[in-house]
C-alpha cells in the first residue's frame, strides 16, 4: 500500500512539471500573484496575511528553480500498489484511494493548463447524478488551483482556494464589482469596506461566506454536467483547435453561461432558494467577457434590488439559456466547416461572426 507521503511526492512531481511548462502562459504579474497565493498556502497563512516581500521573493526564486529539471518532461505515472497509472486516470486512482480519507484530482483548467492536487476529503455526497467531494485540506497542489472543478461525474470543491479567491475579490474591489459586493456582504449583516480594512477581525465570517458560496458553486458544475449545448467532445475539440485565442476564451465563457443558465444550473438554484448574497456575488464575480455576453443579468440584478422579485431573475435566466444555446449552435456549425475550409479560414469566420460583433476583437487578439 502506497504511503501518503510517497503519493504526495509523486503528485508534487506532476505539479512541478505542469508549472515548469505552463506557468509561462500567465503574465508576469499574474504568475507572481498566483505564486504568492501558493506560498501563503504552503506556509499556512490566511489569504489576508501578507508575507515579508524579501522572504516571498526568495521563495519564488526557489520555486522557479525547482522547475528547471522538469522543463519539456512528460507527466509521470502514479504508482499505487505496484501498478503504474496514468496521472489523468482520476477514477482509477480514486478507486484505489477509497476509504483513505484522501481524494485525487487532475484535469485541464483555463488555457488548457494541466492541474493536479491531493486533498483530505471531508464530505462526499451524490447530487443529480454527480458525486461531490468536499476537499477540506490541501495536501499538495500547484499554482493553477481552482475552487471548483469537474471531471466527468466527479465534482471537487476546494475550501482553501475558495477562501483565497474571495479575499482577492475583496482586496481588489474592482469598480464594476463594488456595489454588488456591498450588497452581498450586507446580506450577512456586514460592511464590505470594514471587512476589507480589518479582515482578521472578520476571519470567521469570511470562512462562513466562502463555504456558503462554494457550496452554491456546486450548481455551476452540475449545470455543466447536465447542459446539452455542446454535445459529446465538441467543446473540447473547439478549445483544442483554437488554443490561446479569443475563440478559446469565447468558447469557455459560453460554456460557463450555458451551465449557469441550465435548468439544473447556478442561477436557477439561486432564484429557487432565494439566495440574495449568492446572486450579488455572481454579478460581482463576472469577468469582462462574461459581462459583454450576459448584460441582461446585470440589468436584472439592478431591477431585483429595486423590486425584490425573484421572477425577474428566473425570467432572465430562461431567455438567456435560449440565447446562449443559439450562440453555441452557431459556434458549432462554423467549427464543423473546418473540414471543408481549413482551420485558418474557419478561425477567421468564427472571429468575424461570433466575436467581432462584441467590439473586443482588437483587444482580445
Amino acid at each position: 500500500m502506497v504511503t501518503l507521503e510517497n503519493l504526495r511526492e509523486q503528485v508534487l512531481k506532476n505539479c512541478l512539471i505542469a508549472e515548469a511548462n505552463y506557468a509561462g502562459t500567465f503574465s508576469l504579474c499574474g504568475l507572481v500573484l498566483r505564486l504568492r497565493d501558493l506560498y501563503k498556502w504552503e506556509q499556512g497563512l490566511r489569504p489576508w496575511v501578507e508575507p515579508d516581500s524579501a522572504v516571498l521573493l526568495e521563495w519564488i526564486e526557489q520555486r522557479e528553480s525547482s522547475w528547471d529539471p522538469w522543463v519539456d518532461q512528460e507527466f509521470q505515472p502514479l504508482v499505487l500498489d505496484g501498478v503504474a497509472r496514468d496521472p489523468f486516470d482520476v477514477d482509477g486512482i480514486n478507486e484505489v484511494l477509497a476509504g483513505s480519507g484522501v481524494v485525487y484530482g487532475a484535469g485541464y483548467v483555463e488555457g488548457l493548463r494541466p492541474s493536479f492536487f491531493l486533498g483530505a476529503v471531508g464530505e462526499t455526497r451524490e447530487t443529480d447524478g454527480a458525486v461531490i467531494f468536499s476537499v477540506e485540506r490541501e495536501i499538495v497542489r500547484d499554482v493553477f488551483a481552482s475552487p471548483a472543478m469537474r471531471q466527468g461525474g466527479r465534482i471537487y470543491i476546494r475550501h482553501q482556494p475558495m477562501l483565497s479567491f474571495l479575499w482577492d475579490q475583496i482586496f481588489e474591489m474592482r469598480p464594476s464589482a463594488r456595489s454588488a459586493l456591498g450588497f452581498a456582504f450586507a446580506a450577512y449583516g456586514l460592511d464590505v469596506h470594514t471587512v476589507a480594512r480589518f479582515p482578521q477581525r472578520y476571519a470567521d465570517a469570511l470562512e462562513t461566506i466562502a463555504r456558503d458560496q462554494l457550496y452554491t458553486w456546486i450548481h455551476h458544475e452540475l449545470g455543466e454536467f447536465h447542459e446539452e449545448a455542446f454535445r459529446g467532445h465538441l467543446w473540447h475539440d473547439i478549445i483544442a483547435t483554437y488554443p490561446n485565442t479569443p475563440i478559446e476564451v469565447y468558447a469557455r465563457v459560453l460554456k460557463d453561461l450555458c451551465a449557469d443558465t441550465d435548468d439544473k444550473g447556478l442561477i436557477r438554484h439561486i432564484a429557487e432558494n432565494r439566495r440574495r448574497a449568492a446572486l450579488a456575488f455572481y454579478v460581482a464575480f463576472l469577468r469582462p467577457f462574461t459581462r459583454l455576453l450576459f448584460p441582461e443579468i446585470i440589468k436584472a440584478f439592478s431591477a431585483f434590488r429595486k423590486f425584490g422579485r425573484w421572477e425577474i431573475i428566473e425570467d432572465t435566466r430562461r431567455k438567456a439559456k435560449e440565447k446562449f444555446h443559439q450562440r453555441a449552435a452557431q459556434l458549432a456549425a462554423l467549427h464543423e466547416e473546418r473540414h471543408e475550409k481549413g482551420i485558418a479560414r474557419t478561425r477567421d469566420d468564427i472571429l468575424r461572426a461570433c466575436i467581432a460583433p462584441l467590439g473586443i476583437l482588437k483587444q482580445s487578439a
